[in-house]
């Protein structure tokens, strides 16, 4: 078993690999009174086209959601819950763009807890009648997803920055993908993906790690675990332009919201890596959007706006910057924060608090089980691997460096979706 240690924080994360090639990954807490664990697949929304071999396969949009949906059916009788209620430990499960999670809270019998987990995801029971069962459900779900304006906000948001790109789609998919999902798709899914090499294991808390690793192959032993198939996504040249410059949305809000989104060629940052990059940028829309930034500040001293924030996307080919706000002179608000984006700075001193108070939360993250479960799967996701020098690098950024980022953000492409109230 490798032990990672983590530079500069005093922190260590065990790395280990069943001998069915499950990557697992621990962080032993022996102050916590819980743990946390996730049972992760490398598929998620956007993976509708992929090859096994020379065969193409193309699935229907919201598959990975529905999967994990009637995952929870153990057989005819009994589902996930069944399993966990007794032993007063909560579950649940996620799907994202990129992945899906399996997951599970407890406080004690770490060991029927970790079993009942594997033995649930590792568990193919599919049939038609669940497949009809859950179409509904789900319907129900997609429905209420987009009876919340800033889902829908969202959700247009992001079909109007990308043209081809799955990101476009809901990650439940629309109620007209899903019918179109049967037993055939599902078990091509679950064959193809749900493999330990296309998954990895986080268990966070008061546990041992080798006592994981003996309980993990062990459960696993007793399994049939196919040939991994190793699939190949297809990816998707997607163009530099956004799909749509503004949209204009209707709907019952009180406060009118939009979203700003801006699309950049990542090569235009060809010499800053993904981690870099990712820092930088979150670094200088802090200062410029962020809660202490002079433009929040002012928007909401002049009741310009009741809400502001910002985040971005670090993708394949591009960058994506989204900045949402509410307010109820929309326009003028929308005027301000361009006006920023064309005018971006940065001073040497806020810079160094942005990446001292950074730094500081390096610590403090390493607190809650759950909080590190999470650091680890967007390691795992986003990276490949575990950042053991997140300190050195944040350390390392100079003022040039966040100098040559900013003035490399464009607003050349640019989308403006627009959520007013309904007359």
């Amino acid at each position: 078993m490798e032990v990672i240690k983590l530079k500069g924080i005093d922190e260590e994360i065990y790395y280990t690999e069943s001998k069915d090639k499950l990557p697992i990954y621990i962080w032993k807490n022996e102050y916590a009174k819980s743990f946390y664990m996730s049972l992760n697949v490398k598929y998620g929304s956007i993976h509708t086209d992929f090859q096994v071999g020379n065969k193409k396969y193309h699935v229907p949009n919201g598959i990975a959601h529905f999967m994990e949906h009637i995952k929870f059916n153990v057989d005819k009788d009994t589902t996930a819950n069944d399993l966990f209620d007794p032993l007063g430990s909560d579950i649940n499960a996620f799907t994202t763009f990129r992945y899906t999670s399996y997951l599970v809270y407890g406080v004690n019998k770490i060991k029927e807890n970790l079993d009942n987990l594997l033995d649930y995801v590792f568990t193919p029971y599919f049939t038609k009648d669940i497949i009809k069962k859950e179409k509904s459900i789900i319907a129900s779900e997609i429905n209420m997803g987009k009876d919340q304006p800033f889902n829908r906000l969202y959700n247009e948001f992001n079909k109007c920055i990308y043209h081809k790109d799955n990101y476009r789609n809901l990650i439940t998919g629309e109620i007209e993908d899903i019918k179109d999902i049967d037993l055939k798709d599902i078990e091509l899914i679950y064959n193809t993906f749900y493999h330990p090499e296309n998954m990895f294991l986080i268990v966070t808390g008061n546990v041992n790690p080798y006592e994981i690793e003996r309980i993990v192959n062990e459960n696993l032993e007793k399994k049939e675990i196919q040939k991994y198939l190793n699939p190949v996504i297809k990816h998707v040249k997607e163009p530099s332009s956004v799909y749509k410059k503004e949209e204009v949305l209707s709907a019952s809000v009180e406060v009118p919201k939009a979203k700003i989104g801006l699309k950049i060629d990542k090569k235009v940052f060809k010499e800053f890596d993904i981690i870099k990059l990712n820092i930088i940028l979150n670094i200088i829309l802090n200062i410029n959007f962020g809660d202490t930034s002079d433009l929040k500040e002012d928007l909401l001293s002049e009741g310009l706006i009741t809400f502001l924030g910002v985040s971005r996307i670090v993708g394949e080919d591009y960058v994506i910057i989204d900045i949402t706000l509410e307010s109820k002179y929309l326009d003028e608000a929308i005027k301000r924060v361009i006006d920023k984006l064309n005018n971006l700075e940065v001073k040497e001193e806020e810079i160094k608090r942005k990446i001292n108070s950074s730094i500081a939360n390096l610590i403090t993250n390493y607190e809650a089980s759950e909080s590190v479960n999470s650091i680890i799967q967007n390691y795992i996701i986003y990276y490949g691997y575990i950042l053991d020098n997140l300190k050195e690098i944040y350390e390392s950024i100079t003022l040039s460096d966040v100098e040559k980022i900013m003035e490399r953000i464009s607003t050349k492409e640019m989308s403006i979706i627009k959520m007013i109230n309904k007359e």
